[in-house]
C-alpha cells in the first residue's frame, strides 16, 4: 500500500535549472535538485524527458541552478515551471548572465547560483537524472532564505507541473480537501473563485484559458 502523504513529508526546495548559452536557452522549476557527493561535489538534477531544457541540456553537456529566495515572485516561478520554452523565450527579459561553460544563470529572485558540468546522465523511467560536478557557484544575497517546497504550495497556492516527479502525489492530495464555488486548474494547480472574480467560472466562455499556464477551461475541476 502507499499512502501519498507519506511523501508529503519528504523536504524539497524550489529551483530554476538552466540550460543553453546566449543564442537559445531554457530553464525549468524543479524540487528535484540534491548533491550527491563532496569530493568532487557532484549535484543531481532531475528532469522530465519532455522537458525542452532536457534535450538542451543533452547537448550542451552543462545547466545552472538558481536557488529562488522565500519571498520569491510567482510571476518567476509561473513562468518557469508552468509554460513551455518551445513556445515562448523564457529568458527574454529576464535578468541573466552565462557562466565559465557559456549555459545561462537567472538572477531574478536567486540567493545563489551553482553551474555544474554533466559527468553522467541516469534514465530513471519518465526522467533523466543529469548528475553534474559543480564548477563555480556565486552567493547572492546573505539575507533572504531558501524557498522551500512546502512554502511553494502554501504560499503560493500552486501543484507541482505536470512534469514534476511529484506531480502525481500532488494531484491526488489536490482533490482532498471540497469547497464550492471554486475551480482548480489540473495542470498547474491555480484556483478560480468566484466570490473573488468579475464573472463566475460557469459563465467564461469556451475559450477561456487558465491565466498562469493557458491551459483551456475544460481542464478545470470544480473542488
Amino acid at each position: 500500500m502507499i499512502n501519498v502523504e507519506a511523501f508529503k513529508r519528504m523536504s524539497y526546495g524550489l529551483y530554476v535549472v538552466c540550460s543553453g548559452n546566449q543564442n537559445q536557452g531554457n530553464g525549468y522549476i524543479s524540487n528535484s535538485i540534491f548533491q550527491v557527493t563532496a569530493q568532487p561535489a557532484q549535484i543531481a538534477a532531475c528532469c522530465h524527458k519532455d522537458n525542452f531544457t532536457a534535450k538542451i541540456i543533452q547537448k550542451t553537456g552543462s545547466y545552472s541552478i538558481s536557488i529562488l529566495h522565500n519571498e520569491a515572485k510567482t510571476s518567476v516561478i509561473d513562468k518557469f515551471g508552468y509554460q513551455s520554452g518551445a513556445d515562448i523565450d523564457k529568458l527574454k527579459g529576464m535578468n541573466v548572465e552565462y557562466g565559465g561553460t557559456g549555459v545561462p544563470i537567472l538572477l531574478n529572485e536567486a540567493i545563489a547560483w551553482i553551474e555544474c558540468k554533466v559527468v553522467k546522465t541516469v534514465d530513471v523511467g519518465t526522467h533523466l537524472m543529469f548528475i553534474g560536478e559543480v564548477l563555480q557557484t556565486e552567493l547572492l544575497d546573505k539575507s533572504k532564505q531558501a524557498m522551500t517546497y512546502n512554502e511553494f504550495k502554501e504560499n503560493k497556492q500552486r501543484t507541482a507541473p505536470p512534469n514534476a516527479p511529484t506531480h502525481i502525489e500532488e494531484s491526488k492530495a489536490s482533490k482532498a480537501e471540497k469547497s464550492g464555488g471554486k475551480y482548480q486548474c489540473q495542470q498547474c494547480g491555480f484556483v478560480y473563485e468566484n466570490n473573488k472574480e468579475d464573472k463566475p467560472f460557469e459563465e467564461l466562455p469556451d475559450d477561456w484559458t487558465c491565466p498562469v499556464c493557458g491551459a483551456p477551461k475544460s481542464a478545470f475541476e470544480e473542488v
